[in-house]
């Protein structure tokens, strides 16, 4: 498949290890500048407000997940050098890389970005990536409730700063499982939203010449080719290629169809970033968390009816 580039515009359990205390990096500013920032913003201001400044300086959502499975999120710190397990993907602009893309959020008041895949559905306009990149999940251990993301935009085949389709914003809200969203279980981490079209008025799936299909209820036992866009200041598509290594005893013991791993050690920005199968076609899972065995390992939700596809029904 192929599609017609529009013009560009200017422009991680991968989310992974090193947790902080989640209240001062997540809690909203009060600056003149995010005081001025519009609550429920239009799809245009929020393409205006992606300026090419903030996409460089935001940070990285991460998830780490705790021996007793429990799930905290936090904006991590900016790895400086990419990590041996994966390596650039070359053309990202061609499909089906293109798929693959960054996906620039706000969360309590400061800029982050996460990775993410256009799906190909009905609505043509479908994006899948981690829950925790649109929702924080409980925080502080359940003290306080789960937060959503705003200001999504989603850009394809970001690289290097240019954005060869263009930039893809949200359209309504976004979703998440209530058992990640109230939860906080590892084992649901997923998330999905709609998008609105790029400036030339093409939706995500026509611009990029498709999407992964989602598939689900398959062996775990697959060659998986994961994506994502690990922080630093490059902005370059990355690759990891692999087979199935196992599932975490952690998430084995919580409700839910247990989590899964690849033999990549994906850095922190590379949450969300899809597993692809049958030459990337069809995705069949993401990237989530990493954990601190020092082995490269790199979790993600089982695709299942009840998970993924619960989600994104109607989508």
């Amino acid at each position: 498949m192929s599609g017609s580039p529009a013009s560009a515009r200017g422009l991680a359990v991968a989310a992974i290890a090193g947790c902080a205390a989640l209240v001062s990096l997540l809690a909203p500013s009060t600056t003149p500048a995010l005081a001025a920032r519009p609550a429920h913003p239009t799809p245009r201001q929020v393409e205006r407000f992606w300026t090419p400044q903030r996409m460089a300086a935001a940070r990285p959502l991460e998830l780490t997940v705790g021996r007793d499975g429990r799930a905290e999120v936090q904006l991590g710190p900016r790895p400086r050098v990419a990590r041996a397990s994966y390596s650039v993907v070359e053309s990202p602009e061609v499909p089906p890389y293109a798929w693959n893309g960054r996906l620039y959020v706000v969360r309590g008041g400061k800029e982050g970005f996460c990775s993410a895949t256009a799906i190909e559905s009905a609505s043509r306009r479908l994006v899948l990536t981690a829950g925790h990149c649109v929702n924080s999940g409980p925080r502080e251990g359940g003290r306080r409730p789960a937060i959503w993301s705003t200001y999504l935009e989603f850009v394809p085949g970001l690289n290097l700063g240019t954005a060869p389709y263009g930039a893809f914003v949200l359209s309504g809200k976004p979703r998440a499982l209530p058992q990640w969203t109230e939860e906080g279980n590892p084992n649901f981490d997923l998330g999905a939203f709609l998008t609105e079209p790029n400036a030339e008025g093409a939706a995500l799936a026509d611009a990029v010449g498709g999407g992964a299909r989602i598939v689900t209820g398959l062996p775990r036992a697959q060659r998986y080719e994961t994506f994502g866009y690990p922080g630093g200041g490059d902005e370059q598509m990355r690759t990891c290629v692999s087979g199935y290594a196992g599932r975490d005893p952690v998430t084995a013991g919580l409700p839910g169809p247990g989590t899964m791993a690849v033999r990549c050690n994906w850095a922190p920005g590379a949450s969300g970033g899809g597993w692809l199968i049958d030459g990337g076609h069809e995705i069949d899972g993401l990237n989530s968390y990493i954990t601190e065995t020092g082995k490269p390992r790199t979790f993600g939700p089982y695709f299942a009816a009840n998970t993924v596809g619960r989600l994104v029904a109607g989508l």
